[in-house]
């Protein structure tokens, strides 16, 4: 009489991992942690995000001198932010000379400190470049305070010791 080991033995493994799936517990159908829902109430990240929004309009431009003086600047502009944190600015300065104009094109990501009401450009590009020194006081580097309402965005850009070197008024 023959035995047929191979036969019983596949037999048995089959078997065997049969048994194994069943008693393995399934996995959750949930995430392990619960992130929550979003928080969008007042003062949040969400809502500065969603108030951001939209196109704006600048209602005036000032520069700011070392003293503390305001100075109009004639000056147009649009800005644009959307839901993905882009921001595009397009705008025309009036040299101090008023003979020659300063086109202002940019476009890129922001970053927002929601705690301190200040954004930084993280990767603001142009192709249109402009001699830094002929709109320093709104340069790229600068910090950005922020104050936003429904219908009006404020911008007050510091300079690295913290001093204000302009100021831009925007409308929805």
């Amino acid at each position: 009489m023959k035995q047929q080991w191979p036969g019983v033995m596949s037999r048995l493994g089959v078997a065997a991992l049969v048994l194994v799936c069943w008693s393995c517990k399934a996995a959750p159908l949930e995430k392990p942690f619960g992130l929550g829902p979003v928080n969008d109430g007042p003062g949040s990240m969400e809502a500065t995000r969603r108030g951001l929004e939209g196109t704006w309009t600048l209602v005036s431009l000032e520069a700011v001198d070392p003293s503390g003086a305001h100075r109009p600047v004639t000056a147009t502009g649009q800005l644009t932010y959307d839901a993905y944190g882009n921001m595009i600015i397009k705008g025309v300065i009036q040299d101090a000379t008023a003979t020659k104009s300063i086109a202002l094109d940019y476009e890129g990501k922001i970053i927002i400190d929601n705690v301190r009401k200040q954004f930084y450009p993280a990767d603001l590009e142009s192709d249109r470049p402009v001699d830094p020194a002929k709109i320093a006081a709104i340069a790229p580097d600068k910090v950005r305070r922020y104050e936003l309402t429904m219908d009006t965005f404020v911008v007050t850009y510091l300079d690295a010791a913290g001093k204000p070197t302009a100021v831009a008024k925007w409308r929805k």
